[in-house]
């Protein structure tokens, strides 16, 4: 599927929470135009307005409207912490990456210099502390775990730099780098909304898998990628379709310095197709994971976007 029909197709199934969306802008605005504004905020607005598709806050919101909890102005501070924490990432991952591009834009760390950049990140981070100041003490845990797991999963994968990884260990790096964020947003939403946590586990199963896919799915988009990943074996970071490769041809001898022929060699063998199962695999699991909700318009549309992310 083409960038350009993945995208409209995106546009269309989220459609039935467009205007939940549209506040969180509102909020995100409202939220870095304090006033006592200081250099860094129109910096930092300029890159949150390149928004990206706003995958966390989707799920937040299309899981509250299923499970027919109203979204309350909790609610949007969870999303916003969640998009917060995110961004910061980025920035931080550009840097360590040497990005250049992010979201078809200049990355700050290129558009500025890297000592800004970090600066950022940091700022973004420290803006996070205040919104989880004022919530929920379960909450505030929930975000202090993850931020805790999210960094572990990040320095792993800097230490493990140029190593082939099992098909195990590739997975839980996804989990601590992506999925553990969805977990973060959908669950705090669903204590914050609900008078019982009867359904946690079913959202907590339904958050990592779709996180694990989601991962799983952009190192395979990055194959069609050639700077980004050019950039991902220079760093020594290797993507699910590079692990199938390298574990099929055995790692003796591998040559992984020269990124446009691995492509050509792995799409001659079956490493595409491992990884798309392994998407449908993870995606579908997902899927089960909400068969507990009732089946509405919302219930639907988290169907709709989970298969969204299964290549046939």
């Amino acid at each position: 599927m083409s960038d350009r029909n993945f995208n409209e197709k995106y546009l269309n199934i989220i459609t039935p929470i467009k205007q939940y969306l549209e506040t969180l802008d509102t909020h995100i605005n409202s939220f870095f135009c304090t006033e006592n504004r200081n250099e860094i905020q129109p910096i930092i607005l300029e890159f949150l307005s390149n928004k990206g598709k706003r995958i966390r806050p989707v799920l937040i919101f299309f899981i509250l409207k299923a499970l027919n909890i109203d979204i309350e102005n909790e609610h949007y501070k969870i999303a916003l912490t969640n998009e917060i924490i995110h961004n910061a990432t980025l920035i931080h991952d550009d840097i360590i990456d040497c990005s250049i591009i992010r979201r078809g834009q200049k990355t700050l760390n290129f558009n500025y210099d890297s000592k800004l950049a970090v600066l950022a990140g940091d700022y973004l981070l420290a803006e996070v502390l205040k919104l989880l100041s004022c919530m929920d003490i379960n909450i505030r845990e929930i975000y202090t775990n993850t931020l805790s797991v999210m960094i572990n999963g990040e320095l792993n994968q800097y230490f493990h730099r140029f190593k082939i990884l099992s098909a195990k260990e590739y997975i839980e790096k996804s989990k601590a780098k992506t999925a553990r964020l969805f977990e973060a947003g959908i669950v705090s939403a669903y204590l914050t909304g609900s008078n019982d946590s009867k359904y946690t586990e079913y959202l907590k199963n339904f958050a990592i898998n779709f996180g694990i896919a989601f991962q799983i799915y952009n190192d395979l988009e990055n194959l069609n990628n050639p700077d980004k990943f050019n950039e991902d074996i220079r760093n020594g970071d290797y993507s699910a379709p590079v692990i199938f490769y390298a574990n099929e041809k055995s790692t003796k001898n591998l040559n992984l310095n020269n990124p446009e022929l691995i492509v050509k060699k792995l799409k001659k063998t079956d490493a595409i197709a491992k990884t798309q199962n392994l998407i449908k695999f993870y995606i579908n699991q997902a899927i089960e994971n909400i068969s507990f909700l009732e089946d509405n318009l919302y219930k639907q549309s988290i169907i709709q976007l989970c298969n969204l992310y299964i290549k046939e």
